[in-house]
């Protein structure tokens, strides 16, 4: 039993398009955000505790946040 020719190619492909949005993506640190938003790094650690922060996730045991949600943070979508 072998692995079809059509859904590895499907497989591959999909891989390709999640690397490249992967890609287009840009995380920011707690230290990066601290002069943008005039805060400490204190404030930022509550805000994400207390969910004003949305999509923070830690990487290599720190903080990170994607442009897109700290763009929605600034306009006070979150």
């Amino acid at each position: 039993m072998g692995v079809n020719l059509d859904t590895a190619k499907r497989t591959a492909e999909r891989a390709e398009r999640n690397a490249k949005k992967l890609e287009a993506v840009t995380l920011y640190t707690l230290t990066e955000i601290e002069p943008i938003l005039g805060v400490t790094h204190r404030t930022l650690l509550s805000y994400i505790k207390d969910g004003k922060l949305k999509g923070a996730v830690k990487i290599g045991g720190k903080w990170k946040i994607s442009e897109e949600n700290l763009t929605k943070f600034i306009n006070g979508e979150n």
